[in-house]
């Protein structure tokens, strides 16, 4: 492949190997940074000026750079699991690597070593595997229970082999949330969503709930009679089945039919925002207190 091919497949990024590589000489390559073709962006790093600092090429610089791997929010992005990368291009590197005086793009940096395997190339940069980085991610991102949910939805990932992942990282900074999310993501009952509710509940201090109540044939999950207001609690949605969505459908119809307000809460919410449920469950039992 010439420079001009590499360059167009990599982003706009070589570095000096590469480059001699495919035949440039030192002198050359110093003559194309003198002309002001090529910018250095680190030690023996450089990008061609007809191609812009993209995402994708702040990542090949730290890569080139830095010489460690990709990892966290950076690599979900590298990965497709995202669609913004973070501001700062996140790798960690080897706790023997020298610490770099000078690079194009901005990096947040740690020193650690992965297993072997949780490690692969992706378009020829090193980056942590795809379960390592559903976990990563996952318990550093705001929407980290939707990256998951839509990583098991998809099939990308199991839990099985998010949990093989997260044993072989045990201890490693992110892993006791992604531990969180992984319990409850494996978790088909939905009863631990169940129990957070009902934790939640009572630091709120709301009463007057029945748990498993029949309302219009129907069981709910919560109930306040006095009130008739019935509650619905769901676990993770990439469990759901098209005949559980149906039933989810007739749930809410025949509980509204028969003069009571259907509330539906996921685990999600649950654990983002329980203040703003709750908000939305008081509001409900205010209003029908108000009517009553």
């Amino acid at each position: 492949m010439k420079v001009a091919q590499y360059l167009a497949a990599h982003d706009g990024v070589i570095t000096t190997a590469d480059a001699v590589a495919r035949g440039m000489t030192p002198s050359e390559i110093e003559g194309r940074v003198r002309a002001g073709l090529w910018s250095r962006e680190g030690r023996c790093v450089f990008l061609s000026v007809e191609h812009e600092l993209t995402d994708a090429a702040r990542i090949r610089i730290v890569v080139a750079t830095y010489g460690g791997v990709i990892d966290r929010a950076s690599a979900a992005w590298w990965h497709g699991l995202i669609t913004t990368p973070p501001a700062d291009v996140q790798i960690s590197v080897g706790r023997s690597a020298r610490p770099q005086q000078r690079c194009g793009a901005q990096a947040d940096s740690k020193r650690r070593s992965y297993p072997a395997e949780d490690v692969m190339t992706l378009r020829g940069v090193a980056v942590t595997s795809l379960e390592l980085t559903v976990l990563q991610a996952s318990a550093e991102l705001d929407d980290g229970i939707a990256l998951m949910d839509r990583a098991l939805q998809t099939k990308c990932v199991t839990v099985a082999s998010l949990r093989k992942a997260l044993d072989r990282n045990s201890g490693s900074h992110g892993m006791r949330r992604a531990r969180l999310l992984l319990t409850a993501a494996a978790d088909l009952s939905e009863s631990q969503a169940e129990r957070l509710f009902v934790k939640i509940l009572r630091e709120y201090g709301i009463t007057g709930w029945t748990h498993q109540m029949w309302v219009a044939g129907l069981r709910a999950d919560f109930g306040w009679a006095a009130e008739r207001i019935a509650v619905e609690i769901h676990g993770w949605r990439w469990h759901k089945t098209k005949s559980q969505w149906e039933r989810d459908q007739r749930w809410i119809n025949l509980v509204h039919g028969v003069g009571w307000v259907p509330l539906v809460f996921t685990w999600e919410r649950l654990t983002t925002e329980p203040e703003v449920c709750m908000a939305e469950l008081c509001a409900a039992i205010e209003t029908r207190q108000s009517a009553a």
